[in-house]
């Protein structure tokens, strides 16, 4: 049988690139990964974090109704601080409670800004005695001091 050519392998073979032919081969077969024990499930930020928390629970231990209710009061609250208000007289597994508070704190409550945090603290120090608030403007070292420390915690 003949070769085909065509244009492009003659001007390939004319400046020295030639291909060895494809001569069809058995495919090896695919290698498969390895099946590892339970891969813990990525949480997203944008998951529904209340589904996740409560379609693992039997219907033996939270109702669907109860659980209709519990995915309800965690999307009606504003953050984790209106939801614990909303779940303390819930009947429901403490655990689930806090699961479900864990992830309104971790994913829905809003983050403070520095100046969110420079506010709260002009608000705590207005809040503190004035004899004590005297005492620390007259000793500038020791509010140093103190404003440094408070740096290393965030």
């Amino acid at each position: 049988m003949a070769s085909i050519l065509n244009p492009r392998s003659a001007r390939q073979q004319a400046h020295g690139i030639v291909r060895a032919p494809i001569q069809p081969t058995e495919q090896p077969a695919p290698v498969q990964p390895p099946v590892s024990a339970a891969q813990p499930d990525i949480v997203r930020p944008t998951d529904d974090h209340a589904y996740r928390i409560l379609k693992g629970i039997p219907d033996d231990v939270m109702s669907m109704d109860s659980k209709a209710d519990a995915w309800q009061h965690y999307y009606d609250a504003r953050d984790s601080k209106d939801l614990v208000n909303r779940l303390m007289n819930f009947d429901a597994p403490l655990n689930v409670k806090h699961d479900l508070y864990e992830a309104k704190k971790n994913f829905s409550d809003p983050v403070p800004t520095p100046m969110d945090r420079a506010t709260d603290a002009v608000h705590r120090i207005s809040a503190l005695d004035p004899r004590v608030l005297e005492i620390a403007e007259s000793h500038p070292n020791i509010l140093k001091s103190l404003m440094a420390s408070l740096q290393g915690e965030n």
